[in-house]
């Protein structure tokens, strides 16, 4: 049906207007009906520049953590054209490391906001699972993954707030 192909909606289009441009900005713009833009990379470094001026040391690694992880993502992902369409064994293995790393500062840490960091990172590491599911499209498996670092990343933001507000209370 000529039609469903050149209407905004259909699948076949929404992939070709996703553009991943650099580390924490993710764009998709679908014609004539709405454009979205998701951009981390401001929260992204004002949460680490943040935390390393306000936060302690768990609020630093935690923040240390996502930023490095960030960057490591863009690194080792592969070209734009493949991006997503197979299982990313290198942003795996990334994701992973930032999995034990928050897990490691969650069972250390005598405050309970490490627990949904690691949570939130574990489920973006499982979101690797993606290219099993049958009819998955790599818009939806990079999606999947890499939703979870904007939750993380305000939560780590409010933690620190809170904190830094509590000590000039207390």
């Amino acid at each position: 049906n000529p039609e469903r192909t050149n209407h905004p909606l259909d699948p076949a289009r929404r992939r070709q207007h996703i553009i991943h441009a650099h580390p924490g900005h993710f764009s998709m713009k679908i014609p004539g009906h709405f454009s979205v833009q998701l951009n981390n990379g401001v929260l992204l470094w004002a949460t680490t520049i943040y935390a390393l001026r306000k936060g302690g040391l768990e609020e630093r690694i935690a923040a240390l953590g996502l930023f490095i992880s960030s960057y490591l993502t863009w690194i080792v992902i592969r070209p734009f054209a493949t991006r997503y369409s197979n299982l990313e064994i290198p942003v795996v293995s990334v994701d992973a490391t930032l999995a034990v790393i928050l897990l490691w500062l969650a069972l250390r840490s005598d405050k309970f906001w490490p627990l949904w960091l690691v949570a939130m990172q574990i489920l973006a590491t499982l979101a690797h699972f993606a290219p099993w599911v049958p009819h998955i499209i790599p818009w939806g498996y990079g999606s999947a993954v890499a939703i979870w670092g904007y939750p993380m990343l305000i939560v780590l933001f409010v933690i620190i707030r809170r904190a830094s507000h509590d000590q000039h209370l207390g």
